[in-house]
């Protein structure tokens, strides 16, 4: 039944067309206006409008207008009905609107009722045409969806990869036959399954998430998972893509989605990263044992359920590492070993490994070979618990000497190792070979470098002379006792550097090992000095390693040693002779002395006795000394006071001809910081000298004063004078102008030694200049105190002389 629309704002008019069209047996609409037309075609389909013209607010002229403006609207006929003017203006405007006919009232009915059939049956002949052409489509289109899906089917089984298309809920529908044959099952079974039985556990939460997540948001799919091969029962890395296809409301009416065996590349990159991390962890210690238990665990479960590593220690092939993710499992292992230690000269193993030096891969551990392996029904039990399928091991050559073995076993993960894997391996123990060696060769470069600081440290010279001749080593004690410098002598031949070193080379013994050596000594001309050298050496293949010492310094303590002998022993020798002389003069019965003879003799002993006095003293002093267990009581002193009582001391027994005297300045002298006895003792040793060394008499001038912070000593004499050349030595302890007394000035050698130690423990100077012409002037500086005790005052000495 069709539609006809009829609008007419007079409703007499609407039910005189209603009689009219009855016949026609359609459904007939109204509308009492422009505006309410409108709202019906919006919501009927209507075959044609028979429109009245003449209406309030919207016309039918502006009706029409609005109708063919319209998309839906605009080819739906159009009838004026009107009884206004029959202009040809109105009729132009009727057909201008868009109608396609125009009926004047009063009309025939059967006219108007015969033109609206035709209209009807147009409306229902393209409404049938229209039909047949979707049909038509829809034909077409299942016929092009038919072939598509042909087309996409014989791609997919072209495809090498895993094609599989599912429904908008996710269930499978289609599977090409490389996935049927990958995991072995027909296709209903695969497409009723999915792939929750063959993905791997660890991987299976993750992928029903990301799975969902896809269809809740049609977004595509993308996962990487393993799933298992029917052929091996072994997991493989798969890259799993989906995209969805729409329709034209954008609905998703299909999945499609493809599997891509990933394994050997995953395999790659995870054995390039293992590699890394091997890498990283050989070269962080130097210490290899703790560096390849390292590695063993980092193995597990990566690239082995088991690792053990085994070494060459002693010329026996001992384990050093043992790694399973079950320690309970260790345990179990090394009892194994414990019970059943490997025959080294095994026909498979690390033992076989080692002697060979060729790797050794087993893809398959059949139960046949665990038996044949097996020693007893325990051995073989304890083995098939441990669970071992497939095993692979490879040296470890350090420097070209096989050192040991690490092995790698696959068990509960069910894998199988091929060659890829054994590569893996094989560049693993090339570089932990690689780190081993790294780690000898710095161990032996330490050594060297220690042994080179210790020879750069040690007192005694080291030199090396190759088989040629050549010095190839000269160590900084070397340079130091000789004052050759390591650049002019590495690199030349011994006998150009060394005076005549062939002739010496020949003199020197040279032991044939390391260990106590016979040494000989010699004088060296070297630089124009003369160089005592203890030398021994030790030969080896590539020449002889020669060690010397400087012993110039002990033949001169010695030489020290023998003239203090001869000294002490002098100067000890005079006055007990004096003495003994004397106290036999006294005892002779026989002899009868006059009075003054007696005492003279009395006065020969005491005086004697107090020189042997003063020799013990100077000797125990000097000892002090050098041993620094002389006390020292630093208080502010009268500098003036103390040179005045060693004056008139030294008055009591002046030779004749010999005068002192003291000159304290015209300006007031500090007080001094020093210990005033050791003070005095210095003072008397100076004033002691200059009257000793002036045998011919003459004036022994003392005197006092500031200078800076220092309080100044001077001691001038016409004596005997200090060549220059001696100037630096005089304060050398035993050291004597006159060794030979050839002049007739005896003594120790020690005074001026004294001097100068207990000057210096005041943080005080002492030196010698010439006087002039004749003499010489000791000079002797202490620090003045730095606050001068209350109620003293600084004390002025007027010249005085004798």
């Amino acid at each position: 039944m069709t539609n006809v629309l009829l609008v007419d704002d007079r409703p007499e008019n609407l039910l005189a067309l209603e009689a009219i069209l009855e016949p026609l047996e359609q459904k007939l609409l109204y509308a009492h206006s422009g505006e309410e037309a409108l709202r019906q075609l919006l919501q009927h389909d209507v075959a044609v409008i028979l429109l009245d013209v003449q209406m309030p607010v919207l016309d039918g002229f502006e009706t029409a207008t609005l109708i063919k403006q319209r998309e839906r609207t605009k080819h739906i006929p159009i009838i004026f009905v009107t009884a206004i003017s029959k202009d040809e203006e109105h009729v132009f405007r009727g057909y201008s609107a868009g109608a396609v006919d125009y009926v004047f009232k009063p009309f025939s009915p059967t006219v108007l009722r015969s033109k609206v059939a035709v209209f009807i049956e147009l409306h229902e002949k393209t409404k049938q045409l229209r039909q047949q052409a979707e049909q038509l489509k829809e034909q077409e289109l299942a016929e092009l969806r038919r072939e598509s899906e042909e087309r996409y089917r014989f791609l997919a089984e072209a495809q090498p990869d895993q094609i599989w298309t599912a429904m908008p809920n996710g269930e499978l529908d289609y599977v090409n036959q490389r996935v049927l044959d990958y995991f072995d099952s027909s296709f209903s079974e695969r497409v009723a399954a999915g792939w929750s039985d063959v993905t791997h556990p660890d991987d299976l939460r993750r992928t029903l998430q990301l799975w969902q997540q896809a269809l809740d948001t049609g977004t595509p799919y993308d996962n990487e998972l393993r799933l298992r091969r029917a052929a091996d029962d072994s997991y493989r890395w798969h890259l799993t893509r989906a995209v969805p296809m729409r329709n034209r409301r954008r609905e998703i009416v299909k999945w499609f989605g493809s599997n891509t065996d990933i394994d050997d590349r995953k395999s790659a990159e995870e054995a390039q990263r293992f590699l890394v991390e091997a890498g990283e962890t050989l070269g962080s210690s130097l210490d290899y044992r703790t560096t390849l238990a390292t590695l063993a665990k980092m193995a597990v479960p990566r690239i082995a359920d088991w690792a053990r590593v085994d070494i060459v220690e002693d010329g026996k092939l001992r384990t050093l590492a043992v790694e399973h993710v079950d320690e309970r499992k260790v345990e179990l292992a090394l009892e194994l070993s414990r019970r059943y230690p490997e025959d080294p000269d095994a026909a498979q193993g690390p033992p076989l490994v080692l002697r060979t030096g060729e790797s050794e891969l087993i893809a398959e551990i059949s139960e046949e070979r665990l038996s044949e392996l097996a020693v007893d029904d325990l051995h073989l039990g304890l083995v098939r618990e441990l669970g071992f399928q497939s095993y692979m091991g490879v040296p470890l050559v350090v420097r070209g000497r096989r050192s040991g073995v690490i092995s790698f076993v696959a068990a509960e993960s069910g894998r199988r190792y091929g060659p890829a894997d054994l590569a893996l391996a094989e560049e693993l123990a090339r570089r932990a070979s690689t780190a081993i060696e790294n780690a000898q060769l710095y161990r032996e470069a330490e050594e060297r470098a220690q042994a080179a600081r210790v020879l750069e440290t040690v007192a005694d010279g080291v030199f090396l002379v190759d088989v040629e001749g050549i010095v190839r080593l000269w160590n900084r004690a070397a340079e130091a006792i000789t004052k050759l410098t390591r650049e002019n002598v590495v690199g030349r031949r011994a006998g150009e550097v060394l005076p005549a070193w062939d002739d010496l080379a020949a003199r020197v013994p040279v032991a044939g090992a390391p260990g106590p050596a016979t040494t000989t000594t010699f004088p060296l001309e070297l630089d124009g000095e003369e160089r005592w050298l203890s030398i021994s050496g030790v030969g080896f293949d590539e020449g002889t390693v020669y060690a010397f010492r400087d012993l110039t310094e002990e033949r001169a303590l010695e030489q020290i040693r023998q003239d203090l002998v001869s000294t002490v022993s002098h100067e000890l020798r005079t006055p007990l002779a004096a003495i003994y002389g004397s106290a036999l003069t006294l005892a002779r019965e026989d002899l009868e002395l006059e009075e003054a003879m007696h005492r003279k003799l009395l006065e020969v002993i005491v005086e004697e006795s107090t020189r042997l006095a003063d020799i013990v003293n100077d000797l125990l002093l000097a000892s002090q000394l050098d041993a620094g267990r002389l006390e020292l009581h630093v208080e502010p002193c009268d500098a003036v006071a103390l040179a005045a009582s060693v004056l008139d001391a030294a008055r009591t027994h002046l030779p004749a001809g010999t005068r002192v005297s003291l000159d304290s300045g015209e300006e007031d002298v500090p007080r001094v910081a020093a210990d005033e006895g050791q003070l005095r003792q210095v003072m008397a040793n100076l004033l002691d000298n200059a009257v000793k060394y002036s045998p011919a008499g003459g004036d022994v001038h003392v005197r006092l004063e500031a200078a800076g912070k220092y309080v100044r000593f001077t001691v001038a004499d016409e004596g005997l004078g200090i060549p220059a050349t001696e100037q630096s030595r005089i304060f050398e302890k035993f050291y004597r102008l006159d060794p030979d007394m050839t002049g007739g000035i005896g003594g120790t050698g020690l005074g001026l030694y004294i001097s100068r130690e207990l000057v210096r423990r005041v943080h005080g100077r002492i030196w010698v200049e010439p006087n002039g012409a004749q003499g010489s002037v000791f000079h002797v500086e202490i620090p003045a105190a730095s606050e001068p005790e209350a109620g003293q005052n600084r004390r002025k000495k007027a010249r005085a002389s004798v």
